[in-house]
């Protein structure tokens, strides 16, 4: 799924998706990987980064850089 949003919405998309998976409950970050439903974007530095959403909470479950 892609969305249209500007790059700075993603940037603080990405931060916050980020906090959550890092400071967030374990247990809540372990759901949205498994049953999240999932978003994928390009970033504006070229970065693949993939979301997941719980409960209306994103989770950044990966970032790849693309070559």
């Amino acid at each position: 799924m892609t969305a249209d949003r500007s790059e700075a919405v993603q940037d603080a998309l990405m931060l916050v998706a980020d906090w959550n998976w890092r400071k967030g409950p374990r247990r809540k970050a372990a759901l949205a990987w498994l049953l999240g439903r999932r978003e994928r974007f390009r970033t504006h530095l070229g970065d693949d980064a993939k979301i997941a959403w719980w409960r209306g909470s994103p989770y950044l479950i990966r970032l790849k850089e693309v070559k």
